[in-house]
């Protein structure tokens, strides 16, 4: 696989295969753990990414700031993510939106980062647990909790558009 195809199946399919061949060209996760900081740290106790796959909303928020002020540089991943899961998590249920977004799934867990852009545009990064039925031992997406989650986002946009903020 080429960089940008690992990129491209990383970000739009979220598959991690080619996320850790990626982490290999950048001299291992090891490595790319160290790297996280530059995009932001959290309030929290985890700072940015830890080893054990663990990290926080407000993280996630810095680094979605962080690729909105450099996006001259990291355009391509935008676009990237702007493509991902089309019509689900924060796009099921705003389809005439455009949204970028880096949604995931672990165990029990739905999350969603995302860059919406309405009319004023605004960052935003949902984790849950438990949402539709799920469990830390399942493996499968819950499809009701999708659906909870895509109802969620729904609330929030309608929300922001009310409030503008």
């Amino acid at each position: 696989m080429t960089i940008p195809d690992m990129q491209r199946y990383s970000l739009v399919y979220s598959e991690n295969t080619p996320a850790y061949a990626l982490a290999d060209r950048f001299g291992g996760m090891d490595n790319v753990y160290e790297k996280y900081e530059k995009y932001g740290k959290s309030r929290a106790e985890i700072k940015t990414i830890s080893p054990e796959n663990k990290t926080t909303s407000d993280y996630y928020i810095q680094v979605l700031d962080y690729l909105w002020n450099h996006k001259e540089k990291y355009g391509t991943l935008l676009e990237l993510i702007g493509e991902s899961f089309p019509n689900e998590y924060y796009k099921r249920y705003l389809p005439d939106l455009v949204i970028q977004q880096k949604p995931g799934y672990v165990a029990e867990a739905l999350n969603v980062e995302a860059i919406v852009y309405e009319q004023t545009p605004y960052l935003i990064s949902i984790f849950t647990a438990g949402l539709g039925g799920t469990t830390p031992e399942s493996t499968e997406i819950s499809g009701y909790g999708l659906h909870l989650l895509g109802q969620l986002c729904y609330v929030i946009n309608e929300w922001h558009r009310v409030n503008v903020n």
